[in-house]
């Protein structure tokens, strides 16, 4: 490939050949461990939720068994069946990380394929590390070169970025090297999908899996030395005139100087999609100073929210938990009946719970409101009307959990999705993941 020219998709797959960890500042080496410690808790939360059952039992006429175990689960497949179920689970209870500049949820693709690769070769927990860190770097860099458009458009860019991601992160384990990562990036490039249609869906975490598992297989592919487009993300017709605005250009990638992506990583204290979290925290806002409330004592609620939350989360009827992830109104309602809103919140269960209360629940797109902002109105049958808003103050727009606050998500998680797991033992090992010398033995502890 000596007639390669320096280009986008040359200076990203050459910038994840090269990188180092001893190039990487400690601000960037925490984030990264944080960010890894809520995807392991993502993981198990959803180990055994009933989607994940239906999806194995799919997968298994399909010839997808093998020697790749499943985390916080029994059943063994496949090497990218194993990264599509690990993604799948780590993301059906919406309560990933994100990373707000472009609405992708990095860790995803990313960590579920490092996880499936490495539970099969020897790596190390450092090495797994590192890839994980650039996998989620590179994905970040395509998505803010196609941002705000590719999203705007109805992609779901977490998973048509995040295969990138993948691919980048397996195709570091697998020390491939310029060519061949040129190669990886290409074939993510023609594996890219994943539409916003799907939100509400289980086709929203399957968005997510297939860019694992795609992400998987095209570091495969190039591995085996199948070739693929040179310049796929800046060609006349690659990823970004095709998905983006037109044209394609890298901002700055990190260095020892330069600012890392990971760093803007956040993590959900509620598991819906992060547009719901304004009027939750509005909710709970107005329960702190009122109350709970009974439906029967309230005539009418007004939730005013930014036009893009109005647009992609005014469901009144949400078929189940799934779709109450994307519902304002069973949001509102859920958390002004039981004043929080965990991970049992968002089941069928509490969707029939919520069913009176959010029939009274009006949603507006209100301009003068950023995506960061909510405002609720309950106006109760005796007359009162109760009022609260939520504003971040300047520079805490998008707050995230704190080290307790992860730490205790975590814990709630495995309770939830792989109770049989020692969860003390598990944060242990996780955040000494870099003095591991085979990865396969953190994954070990997971399995039933």
């Amino acid at each position: 490939m000596d007639d390669l020219l320096e280009s986008p998709t040359l200076a990203l797959a050459r910038w994840a050949v090269q990188t180092q960890w001893a190039q990487v500042p400690e601000v960037a080496r925490l984030a990264t461990r944080r960010s890894w410690l809520n995807w392991w808790g993502c993981a198990l939360g959803g180990a055994a939720d009933p989607q994940v059952d239906r999806l194995v039992s799919a997968l298994r006429p399909l010839g997808a068994a093998g020697s790749a175990p499943l985390l916080g689960r029994s059943e063994r497949l496949d090497l990218p069946s194993a990264a599509l179920v690990h993604a799948f689970a780590s993301n059906i209870l919406d309560f990933d990380d994100t990373h707000w500049a472009t609405a992708i949820h990095p860790a995803g693709p990313v960590a579920s394929a490092v996880v499936a690769w490495s539970s099969q070769y020897p790596c190390s927990g450092a090495d797994a590390l590192l890839a994980f860190l650039l996998g989620m770097e590179v994905e970040c860099a395509v998505g803010l070169a196609v941002s705000p458009e590719h999203y705007a458009k109805g992609w779901h860019i977490t998973a048509s970025c995040g295969v990138f991601g993948a691919a980048a992160a397996v195709g570091r384990l697998m020390q491939l090297d310029e060519a061949r990562m040129v190669w990886a990036l290409g074939h993510a490039a023609s594996q890219a999908s994943g539409l916003v249609a799907s939100l509400g869906s289980s086709a929203k975490s399957l968005n997510i899996a297939h860019a694992a598992r795609n992400g998987l297989l095209a570091a495969q592919y190039a591995q085996a030395g199948l070739s693929a487009s040179t310049a796929v993300l800046e060609d006349r017709f690659g990823f970004g005139a095709l998905m983006g605005e037109g044209s394609f250009a890298l901002g700055k990638l990190p260095g020892a100087d330069a600012h890392w992506q990971v760093e803007d990583n956040r993590f959900k204290p509620y598991p819906c999609g992060f547009l719901l979290h304004p009027t939750l925290k509005a909710c709970l806002a107005l329960v702190q100073a009122h109350g709970v409330l009974a439906a029967d004592a309230v005539a009418q609620i007004t939730l005013r929210v930014a036009p893009l939350a109005a647009t992609r989360a005014n469901r009144p009827q949400p078929a189940d938990g799934m779709a109450a992830k994307l519902s304002l109104q069973h949001a509102a309602a859920i958390m002004l009946l039981e004043g929080e809103a965990g991970v049992r919140r968002f089941t069928d269960a509490a969707v029939a719970q919520s069913q009176a209360l959010r029939a009274k629940v009006q949603v507006l797109a209100d301009e003068g409101l950023s995506q960061q902002e909510a405002a609720v109105e309950v106006q109760l049958h005796q007359g009162a009307l109760l009022q609260a808003r939520h504003r971040p103050a300047p520079g805490e727009e998008h707050p995230s959990l704190d080290d307790a606050g992860l730490a205790l998500k975590f814990h709630d998680l495995v309770a939830h999705g792989a109770p049989h797991c020692d969860a003390d033992r598990l944060v242990e090992q996780i955040c000494a993941t870099e003095q591991l010398a085979d990865l396969r033995a953190l994954v070990g502890l997971t399995l039933s």
